[in-house]
C-alpha cells in the first residue's frame, strides 16, 4: 500500500468516527514529496595535447655583419666597438637575413609557445602550415645561392662604402678587405633546420617512471596549455588596445589619422589566432569568433572609420567591450 491509500483510508476512518470537514480538509492538502531531477548536462570530450598538436622546432644560423674593429676598441677603452658591414637595406646580405627572418615570424605567427626555440602546432593546419613554411624557406635558401652568385661585387661596394666614410673621419683602416669571408664560407653561415616533434604525454616512457615524474610532467602539459590559451588571448589584445589608443583621438586632433592597417592587423590576427588556437574552452573561441565579426564588419567600412566621429566612438566602445572579457579569461 502507497502513501495516497494510508492517507485515503485514514480519511476514511476519521470520517466514520468524526464528519468535521476541519479535519478532513487538513489531511487532504498532504502530498507525497516530488523529487526534481536535474537536467544531465552532456560530457565534453578534452583531447590531449598529444591529439591536438605538435612541437616544431626551427633553428636558423645566419652570417652576423659585425666585425670587432680592434683599434677603435683600444681606443674606446671601454669594451668593444664593431663595425657594421653592408650596412642599410639596399644590399644582398640584408635582403638575404630579412628572408631568414620572415622564416622565423611565419613559425611564431602561426604557433603558440612550448618552451625556449620549441612552439606547439595545431595539428588541424599542419598542412597549410608545413606548405607555407616550405615556401618560406626555399626562398631563403635561394637568397642566399643569389648572394653567393654575387658576393664579390657586394663585398667590393661596401669596401667602397667603407673608404669614403674612412676618407671622411680620417680612419685610413676602416676598409679592411680581410674583415669579409670568403663566398664558400658566407654560404656555410647559413642554414635553416626544421624538425617536428610528437608532444610527450606520460605514456610515451619504455621504462616505468616515478608517480612524482608523471605529476611533474602533467603539470607541463597543464602549463603548456594554459599558457597556450594566454599567448591566443593577448596576441588579440595587443592590437585591439592599439586600435581604441588610435581611434579614442578626436578627428582632427593631431594623432587621429586613420590608417587601413588599424582594422586589417586585427583581422589578421583574429584568422591566425583561429588557426592557432588549441583550446578546449568553448568560451576562448566564441571571442575568437566575436573578434571575426566585429573587425569584419569594420573591414567594410573603413571610410566611415576614417570620416565619422561617431561610428569611430561607437567602435572604441565595442572593441573595449570585447577587450574586457577576454582580460578576464587570461
Amino acid at each position: 500500500m502507497n502513501m495516497n491509500d494510508i492517507l485515503a483510508q485514514a480519511i476514511n476512518e476519521a470520517v466514520d468516527h468524526d464528519s468535521s470537514p476541519t479535519i478532513v480538509e487538513q489531511v487532504a492538502v498532504v502530498d507525497e514529496p516530488q523529487i526534481q531531477v536535474p537536467p544531465t548536462r552532456p560530457s565534453v570530450s578534452v583531447k590531449g595535447l598529444d591529439e591536438k598538436a605538435v612541437l616544431i622546432s626551427v633553428k636558423r644560423r645566419m652570417y652576423s655583419p659585425y666585425k670587432l674593429d680592434q683599434e677603435e676598441s683600444k681606443k674606446y677603452g671601454a669594451g668593444n666597438v664593431n663595425k657594421h658591414l653592408f650596412e642599410g637595406r639596399n644590399n644582398k646580405v640584408k635582403e638575404t637575413i630579412s628572408k631568414f627572418s620572415e622564416v622565423y615570424v611565419y613559425v611564431k605567427e602561426n604557433t603558440v609557445p612550448w618552451s625556449t626555440g620549441v612552439d606547439m602546432l595545431n595539428i588541424d593546419h599542419y598542412m597549410e602550415f608545413t606548405q607555407g613554411l616550405r615556401q618560406l624557406v626555399d626562398q631563403a635558401n635561394q637568397a642566399v645561392w643569389e648572394l653567393y652568385s654575387k658576393w664579390d661585387d657586394e663585398v667590393t661596394a661596401d669596401l667602397d662604402r667603407l673608404a669614403q666614410i674612412a676618407i671622411a673621419k680620417g680612419k685610413p683602416n676602416l676598409a679592411n678587405p680581410s674583415d669579409y669571408p670568403s663566398a664558400d664560407e658566407m654560404r656555410t653561415k647559413f642554414s635553416i633546420d626544421v624538425r617536428y616533434m610528437p608532444v610527450p604525454t606520460t605514456g610515451d616512457f619504455r621504462v616505468g617512471i616515478s608517480d612524482e615524474d608523471k605529476e611533474s610532467l602533467q603539470q607541463q602539459l597543464d602549463d603548456a596549455g594554459s599558457n597556450a590559451t594566454k599567448h591566443v588571448l593577448e596576441s588579440m589584445i595587443t592590437p585591439m588596445r592599439r586600435a581604441i589608443e588610435k581611434l579614442a583621438v578626436p578627428i582632427g586632433n593631431d594623432g587621429s589619422v586613420f590608417r587601413d592597417t588599424l582594422i586589417d592587423n586585427m583581422v589578421d590576427v583574429a584568422e591566425r589566432m583561429n588557426k592557432v588556437n588549441i583550446s578546449d574552452d568553448p568560451a576562448i573561441q566564441a571571442k575568437i569568433d566575436d573578434l571575426r565579426s566585429l573587425v569584419g564588419t569594420y573591414a567594410n567600412n573603413k571610410d566611415m572609420l576614417r570620416d565619422s566621429q561617431t561610428v569611430r566612438e561607437k567602435a572604441v566602445s565595442q572593441i573595449d567591450s570585447l577587450v574586457s572579457q577576454m582580460a578576464n579569461l587570461v
